[in-house]
């Protein structure tokens, strides 16, 4: 990492102060080179002034707690050299005691309020770090229970890319049948048009055919229709079959056994048909 020329100037002058830094060419390996100097002081110059910072205020307090246990034995009257070295020594270890719990004096009413509120911010603080610990838990809860929904998901998503390809087989196997099921449907329309066309074409004056014989042929015409519009149903309902493969397979076998019987109806109505009015045409011709 290069820094740039006014950074490594002004950190060359404080470096070298009071006197003036070293004339040098400014090219980029000399650059390179000051900059990782640069990097390299700029931690120490930190951790320098952090420990300068922590050395005044040790100072600082120190000089407080002096003076603020020269002054209460001032107001006592007592002279510090003048105690015995334990007595002393129990000053000020009170007198510390005394400066960090913010007191002005020494009394012991001070000394027991102090411990008091101490005790009190304790249990306070107690109770914070119980709250605390709780939503701890219940953070640590709700990471499982979502890590588990995660590989729960995971899980899903591998089975469903494992059986994308199978699925995919049996949609276009679907859609073929479908085509089939389309395609022989319009063959039977197509027949059964025919076969109308010709019932129509047929003429009772020249065909001789019976009042009964119309009627029989227009039913079984009529029976057609119905039956070529109930598969027509079928095939309109076979986009919807169901998504389970098993099941969607068996209503697949039923369309195909419906559209066999549907294509051995209508041949047999067709032939039929044809049949009888060929046989009334020739009675008819014979009569002539």
């Amino acid at each position: 990492m290069l820094v740039d020329w006014q950074r490594l100037d002004e950190w060359l002058k404080r470096l070298y102060a009071p006197s003036q830094p070293p004339l040098m060419s400014k090219d980029t390996k000399v650059q390179l080179q000051l900059s990782q100097l640069y990097l390299l002081d700029r931690p120490a110059r930190e951790a320098e002034k952090i420990v300068e910072r922590v050395q005044n205020e040790a100072t600082s307090e120190y000089v407080a707690l002096a003076s603020h246990t020269q002054a209460i034995l001032q107001t006592a009257g007592i002279a510090l050299g003048d105690l015995p070295a334990t007595t002393a020594k129990a000053m000020a270890d009170m007198s510390a005691i005394a400066s960090d719990l913010g007191l002005s004096d020494m009394r012991i009413e001070s000394f027991e309020r102090a411990v008091a509120e101490a005790t009190m911010a304790g249990f306070k603080r107690e109770r914070q770090l119980e709250a605390i610990r709780t939503q701890a838990a219940d953070i640590s809860r709700q990471t499982r229970a979502s890590q588990e929904r995660q590989a729960r998901l995971r899980q899903l998503l591998e089975e469903r890319k494992a059986a994308a390809p199978i699925e995919e087989q049996k949609t276009r196997e679907w859609l073929r049948n479908a085509d089939i099921i389309t395609q022989k449907s319009s063959e039977y329309k197509q027949r059964l048009a025919e076969t109308e066309a010709e019932t129509n074409k047929l003429q009772v004056s020249q065909r001789g055919l019976e009042y009964a014989q119309i009627s029989q042929l227009n039913a079984a015409v009529g029976a057609l229709r119905i039956l070529v519009q109930e598969k027509q149903r079928m095939n309109d309902g076979y986009a919807a079959l169901p998504p389970d493969i098993s099941l969607a397979h068996l209503k697949l076998e039923e369309a195909k056994q419906a559209l066999e019987q549907l294509r051995i109806e209508c041949e047999n109505a067709a032939a039929a048909a044809f049949s009888s009015g060929s046989g009334s045409g020739s009675g008819s011709g014979s009569g002539k």
